[in-house]
């Protein structure tokens, strides 16, 4: 049996896409041909078996906010096996090399969404970010305290609304944590991509000045509701608000649809959203929160300098092992005054010592280090390393990725 580990090329992208297709139980042919007409052959890492494709991963070239610096990173995609394939250490093969490609062209984290966290823990991935939903009946989210709506809201066509809607993301993510550089192709495939013929709509909140200061993208929907009163249902796919103005003027917005029964916001908004401390009843929110964003770190020395940290400081990290990625292993010092950093290897004693998943999940600030200590995923020379960790690990905002890829 001959295993070849590559990137398919042109013509191979067919296979790779069905490949796809059949691994996620994709049988729309149309959504398939969209999302391969965004996927270049080098971005791809694949295991060929005796010539036929087995095995596929994609790597989309992302720049992402990390503590609100931006940082280059791989995004994982389209992992899969044939299932007469499997259970034969194809992945990791796939994996190894994707890491190394990732580490040469200067990605020194990647990241993706994980149909089963199981798969990518094995891998040295850690949960890097949460994602909150929110369904509630807009008639019971009102504040607690009343807020008056100072600007206004008003609906935009998409060709007027997409430049704005396009500046106020890239003013909001500019200070946010895990938020991705959208270029049009991202916007498209996972902001206005109507879903079941659902049209999507804009909504921009202009100060009382007519400055643009928030937007919401959303569609809306007959239910399936069949008591009494409003049967529509509100999908929110993006929510930006730069002040509380325009938070509680999108809100009210939302709340404005008399004929809508249901809103659901599905990770458009981060678990530090505001709402569940400003609503009359929060519990009407029905929160839910599960995982979102892994991370896996690709080049620890490469990557701790590249995001600000909490506070000034220094730290030796340690790092005994990494089995996909050997070059990790080692301590390194980080040095920083919170905006500029320096890593270096080191002789020094660990002042904790951490796998790279919980490495990962202590850098994106999804975990402190005294949290990571508690589950036993990390060791600590003592109580005062780990407040020393959590002080400079801090981040400003909780880690959100609002987009999917």
């Amino acid at each position: 049996m001959a295993i070849e580990i590559r990137p398919c090329t042109q013509e191979e992208l067919k296979d790779y896409a069905r490949i796809d297709a059949y691994v996620f139980a994709n049988n729309n042919d149309a959504e398939v041909a969209e999302q391969m007409g965004t996927t270049q052959p080098d971005w791809t890492m694949c295991a060929f078996v005796d010539g036929e494709m087995a095995t596929t991963m994609g790597m989309f070239p992302f720049t992402v906010r990390l503590n609100g610096a931006p940082v280059k990173m791989g995004g994982v995609t389209s992992v899969g096996t044939l299932p007469q394939f499997r259970r034969q250490g194809l992945l990791r093969k796939v994996m190894r090399q994707g890491l190394e490609t990732m580490r040469d062209r200067g990605q020194s984290l990647a990241i993706l969404w994980a149909s089963m966290g199981a798969i990518y823990q094995r891998f040295g991935y850690g949960l890097a970010a949460s994602q909150v939903s929110y369904s509630f009946d807009p008639r019971f989210a009102q504040f607690q305290q009343p807020r008056q709506v100072k600007g206004r809201v008003t609906m935009r066509s998409m060709d007027d609304g997409y430049p704005v809607v396009k500046q106020l993301y890239i003013l909001a993510a500019s200070q946010r944590n895990l938020h991705i550089h959208r270029a049009r192709a991202l916007w498209d495939a996972s902001v206005f991509r109507p879903w079941n013929k659902d049209r999507v709509y804009i909504a921009v909140y202009d100060s009382p000045d007519g400055e643009p200061r928030g937007y919401v993208v959303y569609r809306t929907a007959e239910g399936q509701h069949t008591g009494p009163g409003p049967a529509q249902v509100m999908t929110v796919v993006d929510f930006v608000a730069l002040d509380m103005d325009a938070y509680v003027g999108l809100w009210e917005y939302i709340r404005g649809h008399d004929l809508v029964g249901k809103v659901e916001m599905a990770n458009c908004v981060g678990e530090d959203d505001p709402a569940p401390d400003l609503l009359l009843e929060p519990r009407m929110l029905n929160r839910r929160t599960s995982d979102a964003i892994w991370m896996r770190v690709v080049d620890a020395q490469q990557a701790l300098p590249q995001r600000p940290y909490g506070d000034r400081g220094e730290i030796v990290l340690g790092l005994p092992v990494d089995d996909l990625c050997p070059w990790n292993a080692g301590n390194y010092l980080l040095e920083t005054d919170g905006r500029t950093t320096d890593v270096r290897r080191t002789e020094r004693s660990a002042s904790v010592t951490l796998t790279p998943n919980a490495l990962a999940s202590l850098l994106s600030g999804h975990r402190s280090a005294t949290r990571l200590h508690r589950a036993g995923l990390i060791e600590a020379a003592d109580d005062t390393a780990l407040r020393n960790a959590d002080r400079l690990f801090a981040t400003v905002y909780a880690p959100h990725c609002p987009n999917g890829f």
